[in-house]
């Protein structure tokens, strides 16, 4: 019985450690990126793994001057994000720029996908690790 309690208790609170963590870390590292921009108040972050990808689809609206930032913990490597509108016409390529910030002004208000690869390990040892990946938005007024 001992053991099935410490079970669901560490079921429960490593998630919510991990999750701490991960907000701790957009806060300190992701949120100095968006100035001087103002911080949307939104706090879009997930815990990756190596060879992981997300997409998260977000509101934009018209003739606003935006910034957008990515930023990932060191462990998961160069990770990459592209931003496509609805239809997955790709508007940007972090690849092709080599920055966590992308500023840009959208014409009319629409929804943009946002989608962040993390690149495969080579990892040689059995132990997988993750990393938090963070996706802030700043805005002009």
């Amino acid at each position: 019985m001992k053991n099935l309690s410490l079970i669901i208790l560490l079921s429960v609170l490593i998630p919510l450690g991990i999750n701490g963590q991960c907000r701790g870390f957009t806060k300190k590292t992701g949120r100095p990126l968006v100035e001087p921009y103002i911080h949307n108040g939104q706090m879009n972050s997930a815990v990756l793994f190596p060879g992981d990808s997300a997409d998260i689809m977000l509101t934009f609206y018209s003739e606003q001057q935006y910034r957008l930032v990515v930023c990932a913990e060191e462990q998961l490597g160069d990770v990459s994000y592209q931003v496509s509108d609805i239809e997955r016409n790709l508007i940007f390529d972090s690849k092709n720029s080599d920055s966590k910030v992308f500023d840009f002004k959208v014409e009319s208000s629409q929804q943009l996908v946002i989608s962040v690869a993390v690149p495969e390990s080579d990892n040689t040892h059995d132990i997988e690790y993750q990393g938090c990946v963070a996706v802030l938005v700043g805005f002009k007024n």
